[in-house]
């Protein structure tokens, strides 16, 4: 009888075994054909930022810029962009405007702006080149707040390079030469107001032949001027070169300053000058003024 209850324990387990694993084959095999196909997992670069399209239809001009900001938003070139005057106006605050890889050309006429602020605050200008305007590529001529221009190249302006009054500004990884040459009033590569940061820069040949003061980079009070170098500007200038000018409070460090003031007239060539309160340290300063 004993044997017999043994028995029949044994075969009610086995059966139970029996039952779990083919429970188990089925929830882990299933089907493996997906009820539907995958929905999408990126989003566009349109959904995660809205942004608009630089052109006739979406910003259309006047007699004196090719285009016209007057909204804030996200804006893109969709191609180069050829000015018979002036290239783009920006007239809205919170701006970000992102060129593609393309170009702002200028016919070179003079007093022509690539891109012509007046006033405005937080506006981002990235990605290539503006070139041969009659004046500066880039300039706010107001008291400007926190602009960023970042990776564009200003080159061969008869002004400028960059000019940004106000306060607060970034100029950051930026090539700027060939501007302002041979140029009667003051020039710069850059010139940015207090508080700013000018840094990263490559900043060379600005100013050549030019008859007044030539600045590689001017920096108001209390800016940070880091990591640029800064060459070939001022030379055969009839007037004062400076490499770096920093105002009152500022930081100059890290900078490589070489061969500004080359063959220059003026009574003076300064590699690196700083008003009071200002720190001046580990730069690379040589062969400036000859």
């Amino acid at each position: 009888m004993e044997r017999k209850k043994n028995r029949t324990k044994f075969v009610v387990s086995a059966l139970a075994l029996g039952v779990l694993v083919v429970f188990a084959f089925n929830a882990v095999g299933g089907n493996l054909e997906p009820a539907s196909p995958p929905g999408p997992t990126m989003k566009t670069l349109d959904e995660v930022e809205p942004r608009i399209p630089i052109g006739p239809d979406t910003t259309p001009g006047d007699i004196n810029y090719t285009y016209k900001i007057t909204k804030s938003g996200s804006y893109y070139l969709t191609g180069n962009c050829t000015a018979i005057l002036d290239g783009i106006l920006i007239d809205a605050n919170n701006v970000t405007i992102n060129l593609m890889g393309y170009e702002i050309i200028g016919s070179g006429l003079p007093v022509t702006f690539g891109i012509f602020m007046n006033g405005r605050s937080n506006v981002e200008i990235r990605n290539d080149t503006i070139r041969e305007f009659g004046s500066h590529g880039i300039i706010d001529y107001g008291l400007g707040k926190s602009h960023r221009i970042i990776d564009v190249r200003s080159v061969s302006n008869k002004g400028g390079g960059m000019r940004l009054m106000g306060n607060g500004h970034m100029v950051k990884n930026c090539t700027v030469s060939d501007n302002g040459n041979s140029a009667t009033d003051d020039t710069s590569g850059i010139s940015v107001g207090d508080n700013s940061m000018v840094t990263g820069n490559i900043v060379c040949n600005n100013g050549n032949l030019a008859t007044s003061h030539v600045r590689g980079i001017y920096a108001g009070t209390g800016s940070m001027v880091n990591g640029n170098t800064v060459y070939g500007n001022g030379t055969l200038c009839e007037d004062n070169v400076y490499g770096i000018q920093g105002w009152f409070g500022s930081k100059v460090t890290g900078n490589t300053v070489y061969d500004n003031g080359n063959q220059a007239t003026g009574e003076q060539v300064f590699a690196i000058t700083a008003s009071l309160s200002s720190t001046v340290k580990s730069n690379t300063v040589y062969k400036n003024g000859d």
